[in-house]
């Protein structure tokens, strides 16, 4: 996935790196402004920091823009003197005002609307267990003869009729399975699939992870999502990616796409737990959201979440969970999910 941060030189002076880390790391979206990452993602451009004159050049190709925070002008290319609208330096972040933002894109012939669409491409579901590993498990007797209610196939009954319901919902989106029958697809192999899926510019893909509860408590009820914890830190950006300055960059990236990746995770939770609790009602305990690090979750380089549909060892959940027409309100929940994350995610803008 191409990033803003793919298109810093190697030769940002070694003085404005310490200022340059506060400054992406700082970097968001104020009101009536534009962040420095959504301006160099719509311009393509390179940013040149210089800390102790507190000047900026921003090239790409023969454009070479110099400023100066506080200065409402800029010079292009080394002879015009261009009014640009307010660059201000504060507390080691730059922020550009909808005025200057406007002017550098033009002046680098980007398009000037700069409200500018996301799209989520891709949404790659992943029923849990399979084939030889059956997950949490429970017996039950019918007429003298004993039923397994098993996680895997209650999870994969869920994932093959979610996946039905969002293609006929979404036929433009890449909606992928990592297992469409009862076989075992390794954890590696199931974040190599979800990882290996090519994004473009300002496109996304979540990773929805399905299973089914189990405890030692017999009275435990419900159903739970799961996320990445804040503090927990992936490398989502091979060094080798980012040229020369990878062993200074590399870190300043990640923790960039980290923060995005856990705030989207945390919404698309959120959004899934507020439709299970409109289908399944208020009789069926939320049990909110949760941190940890599973292994699908913290090797997706993506928002991803693990979606625990209720408890196999609780008596009557799981009588529920053998019931077609409940796997039908689960599937309707993660649905509805998902669907409000693909709207929230595909209506972001660069707003001012």
């Amino acid at each position: 996935m191409s990033t803003a941060a793919e298109r810093f030189s190697s030769s940002i002076p070694l003085r404005g790196m310490v200022l340059l880390l506060f400054l992406l790391l700082s970097m968001g979206v104020y009101a009536d402004s534009v962040s420095l990452e959504d301006l160099l993602i719509r311009t393509g451009a390179t940013l040149h920091w210089d800390p102790w004159r507190s000047t900026g050049r921003l090239s790409r190709d023969d454009t070479v823009l110099v400023f100066r925070a506080g200065d409402p002008w800029m010079v292009l290319n080394g002879e015009k003197l261009i009014v640009s609208g307010t660059i201000i330096e504060e507390q080691g972040t730059l922020i550009f005002s909808r005025e200057a933002a406007q002017t550098i894109i033009k002046l680098f012939d980007a398009d000037s609307e700069l409200p500018g669409s996301y799209k989520l491409t891709t949404i790659l579901i992943d029923p849990g267990h399979g084939g030889r590993d059956s997950g949490a498990r429970r017996n039950w007797p019918v007429d003298g003869v004993s039923y397994t209610l098993m996680e895997k196939d209650i999870v994969l009954e869920i994932a093959l009729r979610l996946a039905e319901n969002l293609r006929e919902r979404f036929p433009d989106k890449n909606v992928i399975l990592t297992r469409n029958r009862d076989v075992y697809p390794t954890l590696e192999d199931r974040v190599t699939l979800a990882n290996g899926v090519e994004l473009k510019s300002r496109e996304g893909m979540i990773y929805l992870s399905i299973h089914a509860n189990a405890s030692l408590n017999p009275d435990a009820e419900g159903y739970e999502v799961w996320y990445l914890p804040r503090d927990y830190r992936r490398t989502l950006v091979d060094e080798g990616s980012l040229g020369g300055s990878s062993n200074s960059i590399a870190p300043i990236v990640n923790a960039l796409w980290e923060e995005e990746f856990t705030h989207e995770s945390v919404r698309l939770a959120d959004m899934i737990l507020k439709e299970f609790g409109n289908v399944l009602g208020p009789d069926i305990p939320n049990r909110g959201r949760r941190e940890e690090s599973w292994f699908v979750v913290r090797n997706a380089r993506m928002a991803s979440v693990l979606v625990e549909v209720g408890f196999v060892t609780q008596d009557s959940e799981s009588g529920r969970l053998r019931r077609p027409e409940y796997l039908s309100r689960i599937t309707e929940g993660l649905y509805n999910g998902v669907v409000d994350f693909v709207n929230y995610f595909e209506s972001k803008e660069i707003r001012f």
